[in-house]
């Protein structure tokens, strides 16, 4: 097998644990996949604010991938490397369609700039599962009474939570009104019975962010390994040299890996970084490049 450089680890399902928390053993196995010179680069479709328990506990700040690739962040600096965001009016008439259905719309910010990190319609009743994620990972939100008439200046994604139902019914009506002009994915909200519904600009997938971050090292797209669980990580298992399926993952993301390790509540990310480290299948990858 090809020596690789770079691994792209999503955070909810592969990172994390069932009950949401970095075990032991998987904080070790970054560590030394660290000390064996691997560029480890976080690809999650959390926002930074919603990530920094995480990278606090793993004790690892680097260039990271967030918002689904709509945003690749330098975490130690805080500084914004790439940006995608929604044009203004397209996000607000994603917003109007939402209020529409009944739903209260979540507008992702541009955090650095907005000054928040979410803009939430008022005029519209908030999923419980919203208000415990806010506070969970304090994020911070101001209340729009309607988006549809919001001028989005900051906006990266706009999505809802509510029962798995009412997410297809939204998904169905977004993709029949913007066909090609917006991506959509519904997402599983970890510990709940729920689903999230995101939508993009067409350009935004975790693989182009993930790119992103090889190019500024100077690795090749064949020297990434790629794990993850959900939709959103499929474009980039299909992209990197190996592209790997928690046992916990999805039927599509187990349909398009290369190969499938143990379920996140076994444990199964650590042993795999173990392997990699074990059989010599990394190398360190090249010092970060100046300039652009």
């Amino acid at each position: 097998m090809a020596r690789f450089k770079m691994i792209a680890i999503d955070l909810d399902g592969t990172l994390l644990s069932p009950e949401g928390r970095v075990t032991d053993r998987t904080r070790l196995a970054v560590r030394r996949a660290l000390s064996a010179g691997l560029l480890v680069c976080f690809a999650t479709g959390r926002n930074l604010t919603e990530s920094q328990a995480i990278l606090e506990a793993v004790a690892h700040y680097d260039t990271a991938v967030f918002v689904g690739g709509a945003m690749v962040i330098d975490t130690r600096r805080r500084a914004t490397l790439h940006r995608t965001a929604m044009d203004p009016a397209l996000a607000a008439e994603v917003c109007g369609v939402i209020e529409q259905m009944g739903h209260a719309a979540l507008a992702l910010q541009d955090t650095g700039i907005a000054g928040v990190d979410y803009l939430i319609t008022a005029d519209a009743p908030q999923h419980l599962a919203t208000e415990h994620w806010m506070i969970a990972t304090d994020a911070k939100v101001h209340l729009v009474p309607k988006l549809g008439a919001y001028a989005h200046p900051h906006t990266i994604r706009v999505g809802i939570v509510a029962d798995e139902q009412d997410v297809q019914q939204a998904m169905l009506a977004l993709e029949a009104r913007f066909g090609s002009r917006v991506v959509c994915q519904k997402l599983r909200v970890p510990g709940f019975d729920l689903e999230v519904l995101e939508v993009f600009d067409p350009a935004v997938n975790k693989w182009e962010g993930v790119l992103q971050v090889a190019r500024h090292h100077g690795v090749q797209p064949d020297q990434i390994v790629a794990i993850g669980d959900d939709v959103n990580d499929i474009p980039m298992l299909r992209g990197a040299g190996l592209g790997v399926a928690m046992g916990n993952a999805r039927p599509a993301v187990l349909a398009v890996a290369s190969r499938v390790i143990k379920s996140n509540r076994d444990d199964g990310l650590a042993e795999f970084l173990d392997e990699l480290v074990d059989q010599h299948l990394v190398e360190p990858a090249p010092p970060e490049r100046s300039g652009p």
